[in-house]
């Protein structure tokens, strides 16, 4: 079946896309741009409130126009944006850098749902449904892998040229995207009902209102993201004030190194259940994070890094958990509803953590974080008890 050659897609798709060798240099980046900090944190703000506005049209968009073309469109996005990226730097013009955050949000909306749902209705079509996460986990591996690629070209790139250069590299390593999201093929199992956008999204909202189920384990899986997001956001803040910047990087690519295994032997746990794996992943990870936070010293980092080691088998158990309780109708536009409160709510997280980092120390903001993620746990715990 010409359906099976999405599943080698995937991986070739997660691999470039998270292949941005600008990634851990971006801050930098825009800030030698802007000659502001606040200005180049701005941009992620920008960037982070335009997604969480475009995530549920884009959605709708998807269910609507299908999930090949919708990927299409992300991609050719994503690569304008990285070409402003660079453009900003070449011309010395910041508000480019405003313009393509605005452009790159809108392709990460897109892209949002749409990729786990046209992942899951392949897995239908080649009626594997429930082997969806076994998929899930093999192509997000490759992901890991292309992060890990990207850093590792970013400090080839930086040691011989400038950051405008690793810019230019990423905007080209960005139209590998295009040609992989040109090959997908859409799944015959998606249906669209006949009716108009609004009654769509409509559709959705009261479906996702009905399944009790799937509001507790969305709202738990937003907490976690953003708890999550603002973690690894302020890590490299905190890491930098026990080793050198050179230091930090290696740091970073042994956390995707840890990512990649971790998404890798994810499927071997697939017996345990997901929930249970849930569960015992969270309370994992906080125990390496608070013991890496208690040491504080140049050990740190890298301990702290290996908690990557079950993130790739708590994200799949998550993502499956969820895909599982999405309409088959309205899955793309019900999977950015979730990301529509998903982005607000990191939002809020980002302010409030910045907050206590600029009123009492980088380190207090990583130990409120890192204690959220005992509630956390106790959700995942209370609905392994209820839902097994």
């Amino acid at each position: 079946m010409e359906i099976r050659r999405n599943i080698l897609l995937f991986k070739l798709y997660f691999l470039l896309a998270n292949m941005w060798p600008l990634a851990a240099l971006a801050v930098v980046y825009f800030q030698k741009i802007t000659g502001s900090y606040a200005f180049a944190l701005g941009i992620f703000s920008i960037a982070n409130i335009v997604q969480s506005i475009a995530e549920v049209p884009t959605g709708v968009i998807s269910d609507r126009m299908g999930r090949r073309k919708t990927m299409v469109i992300s991609a050719i996005l994503n690569t304008g944006a990285y070409v402003l990226y660079a453009l900003a730097g070449t011309l010395g013009m910041k508000y480019l850098l405003v313009l393509g955050a605005v452009v790159g949000a809108i392709g990460g909306a897109f892209e949002s749902g749409t990729d786990d749902a046209l992942m899951y209705e392949t897995m239908e079509e080649l009626r594997k449904a429930d082997k969806y996460d076994i998929i899930y986990a093999r192509s997000k591996t490759f992901g890991q892998i292309g992060l890990g690629t990207g850093a590792l070209i970013a400090a080839i790139v930086t040691y011989f040229y400038s950051l405008t250069v690793l810019a230019w590299v990423s905007a080209i390593v960005s139209v590998g995207g295009i040609l992989v999201t040109w090959r997908f093929v859409e799944p015959k199992t998606h249906t669209v009902e006949e009716c108009t956008s609004v009654k769509h999204f409509i559709a959705a909202i009261k479906a996702f209102v009905q399944n009790k189920k799937l509001r507790i384990l969305s709202t738990i899986q937003m907490f976690n993201r953003s708890i999550s997001y603002s973690s690894h956001c302020f890590e490299s803040a905190y890491f930098n004030i026990l080793i050198p910047t050179w230091a930090v990087n290696v740091a970073r690519i042994v956390k995707q190194t840890c990512g990649a295994i971790s998404y890798a032997i994810a499927p071997y746990f697939r017996k345990f259940g997901f929930y249970r794996i849930l569960v015992a992943s969270t309370i994992g990870m906080t125990i390496i994070k608070l013991t890496a936070v208690i040491l504080n010293n140049f050990v740190t980092p890298f301990l702290h890094s290996c908690v990557n080691l079950l993130y790739g088998t708590s994200s799949t158990a998550e993502s499956a958990l969820l895909q599982k309780e999405l309409s088959s109708k309205q899955r793309a536009t019900m999977g950015s509803i979730v990301s529509l409160f998903g982005g607000i709510l990191s939002a809020l997280i980002y302010w409030l953590t910045g907050v206590i980092a600029d009123n009492v120390s980088v380190l207090f903001a990583i130990i409120v974080l890192l204690f959220c993620n005992v509630f956390i746990t106790a959700g995942y715990y209370w609905m392994l008890k209820r839902y097994k």
